[in-house]
């Protein structure tokens, strides 16, 4: 009797304990506190948000506004004129201060009608570019761009850094495309490449971003208990998870340091940046009476928006770099009119500092001059010999440029000539 008695209250302890966590000073966040006493920010992408006149043809969200007709175009763009206002209103705040604790009261990225909003902005690009206004076309471009460099800091929320590598991809896209067919002069291109090249996504970034996520993560959990400020809880809330069977609080939280740590410290990693990070010693129990069966399940959901940001970002980069380095080439054939027989020319002709290398293997992008092409090895780490997509770059395992030589004027490359 005494023995079964044992058994049962054993059996409950190690069901109903939940010792501390381990120390996390290595994951505390290490910027100040914002302590700007207002913060108008917020509440101007809200406004520009609300603002938004859905599109009236809904396919038009799958194809890019380069490849719409002038008058969708024209109807798109001339509709959300008050939108489009507003956005740069938002943009015309010099610094969106991203550490402010206005930021956690509510999600501002996972609103939908984002989609709406990085298209929107295509199009206006597109627009511009079809009525022969390039400086503007490329100026609603580097927007994008921009919005993407403004969100990359906005760590309150794991969506405002989705979005920030989403508005990346929308950027470098309508780069690409107005790169290819670009008849602007050497001096403009030069400064719409040193204002691309500002707003690129940074590793070092997101290395502080799993550490803010994970604070994140710790504060949905515990709430007040998990010792952040209190003006800090996401949505404002200010209670502490509610408890439930096989959900353990402290070894969750656990979990979830033991996983940004990882993601962290892989964020510098060549080969993280080429698939999802396989987490190690991840807990797998599903469906078994496990006494932090919960724990996991929801664990393993959660890190399901994290494991993957990694490669997004590492796809960015190769995307950035060439149209960095598309940047250069449009500068050299509208200066020389002529193609450098090699992308090293670009850094001697004064065209790059440095010329971009492929993240994904540290070495020079692809270059071939006889198809006019530029692309990146991809996540499959193997090259294809480029290969053009619409829209431009679309493949992970292969993105490709074009540099536009058949619609340009007669370049001269070297000797001989490419049309």
């Amino acid at each position: 009797m005494s023995l079964g008695l044992l058994v049962c209250v054993f059996i409950a302890w190690v069901y109903l304990d939940d010792p501390e966590f381990g120390a996390d000073e290595d994951l505390k966040l290490r910027r100040p506190v914002d302590q700007t006493l207002t913060l108008q920010t917020p509440e101007k992408l809200r406004r520009f948000l609300d603002s938004l006149v859905p599109f009236e043809d809904t396919a038009l969200y799958g194809k890019p506004p380069w490849l719409w007709d002038t008058p969708t175009l024209a109807r798109v763009v001339q509709s959300n004129g008050a939108a489009l206002d507003n956005l740069r209103d938002l943009l015309e705040d010099a610094d969106w201060h991203p550490a402010h604790s206005a930021w956690h009261a509510a999600d501002p990225c996972s609103d939908p009608r984002w989609h709406q909003a990085l298209r929107l902005k295509q199009a206006e690009a597109a627009y511009l570019s079809r009525r022969m206004q390039e400086e503007e076309a490329f100026t609603a471009a580097i927007d994008l761009a921009e919005i993407g460099w403004r969100l990359e800091p906005l760590w309150a929320w794991p969506s405002c850094y989705q979005r920030s590598l989403q508005a990346q991809t929308c950027a470098t896209q309508t780069l690409a495309d107005l790169l290819r067919q670009t008849k602007l002069p050497e001096a403009t291109l030069r400064q719409f490449q040193r204002q691309f090249s500002v707003c690129q996504p940074s590793v070092e970034l997101l290395e502080g971003a799993m550490n803010a996520f994970y604070v994140h993560e710790k504060k949905l959990i515990l709430g007040p208990k998990s010792g952040e400020l209190a003006d800090t809880m996401p949505g404002g809330a200010q209670l502490q998870r509610p408890g439930r069977l096989f959900f353990k609080p402290n070894e969750t939280v656990q979990l979830f340091a033991h996983a940004f740590r990882q993601l962290r410290d892989e964020a510098k990693a060549p080969l993280a940046q080429t698939s999802e990070v396989r987490l190690k010693n991840a807990p797998t129990a599903r469906g078994s009476f496990q006494p932090n069966t919960e724990g996991q399940v929801y664990f393993a959901h959660r890190m399901k928006t994290y494991t993957p940001l990694p490669a997004f970002l590492g796809l960015a980069r190769a995307r950035g770099n060439l149209i960095v380095t598309l940047f250069a080439i449009r500068r050299c054939i509208a200066e020389k009119k002529t193609l450098p027989a090699t992308l090293e020319q670009l850094r001697t002709f004064n065209y790059l500092l440095d010329v971009p290398v492929d993240p994904y293997t540290g070495a020079p992008l692809q270059y071939n001059l006889s198809r006019g092409l530029l692309w990146s090895v991809g996540n499959d780490l193997k090259s294809a010999g480029g290969v053009p997509t619409e829209p431009p770059m679309n493949d992970a395992t292969e993105p490709t440029a074009e540099l536009g030589i058949a619609v340009a004027a007669e370049v001269k490359i070297g000797v001989g000539t490419a049309r």
